[in-house]
């Protein structure tokens, strides 16, 4: 478990939907169920930017390739600057993290992919040298083929930067995990 943190599994809808803060966020999730059409999880060609608007700069959708590389292949204004780029398109997470850094976001987001979780985050979700973001994160699956695998992620993230880590002990978010399955 990560210092501090949290991490479990949910069994309903309104696990999620409660432990979501930002409407923007249940926004995006109503949006993402729509687009899967009955499948556990909507294609990339499915996700139209226009259509979320409100979350364009701090939006991103993540390519996945085996056996544990996540690849950008969009990324908002806001994800991009935090990394110091700006643009994020083709980098993976070896480019814009350590290695450590890198380990720690592969294990929070590989549920997405291994088990079609809906991820969701809530507490510091960046920290750098000398700033501090305290925020929500949402990760979502996404699958080129109807019956699957899953392929990629969307995911969101919205924070505020301060310049103190926050309580004691309190270096990561805490995480809430529901298979997308289970989603109607």
């Amino acid at each position: 478990m990560e210092s501090g943190a949290t991490n479990k599994w949910v069994s309903s809808l309104e696990d999620v939907t409660g432990y979501i803060e930002d409407p923007r966020l249940l926004d995006l999730l109503k949006y993402w169920s729509g687009k899967r059409a009955g499948r556990l999880a909507p294609s990339r060609q499915d996700i139209d930017p226009s259509e979320i608007g409100a979350l364009l700069s701090c939006i991103y959708l993540v390519d996945f390739e085996e056996p544990d590389v996540f690849r950008y292949r969009v990324a908002g204004t806001e994800i991009a600057e935090t990394f110091g780029h700006g643009n994020l398109k083709g980098k993976t997470l070896d480019d814009i993290l350590s290695p450590n850094g890198r380990d720690f976001v592969t294990r929070r987001w590989l549920p997405v992919i291994r088990d079609g979780a809906v991820v969701c985050m809530k507490g510091q979700v960046y920290n750098t040298m000398d700033r501090y973001a305290f925020g929500e994160r949402l990760l979502l699956p996404l699958a080129d083929k109807p019956e699957g695998p899953i392929s990629g992620l969307l995911g969101v993230t919205v924070a505020k930067w301060m310049e103190s880590p926050g309580p004691e002990g309190r270096r990561n978010s805490d995480m809430i995990m529901i298979q997308a399955a289970k989603i109607p």
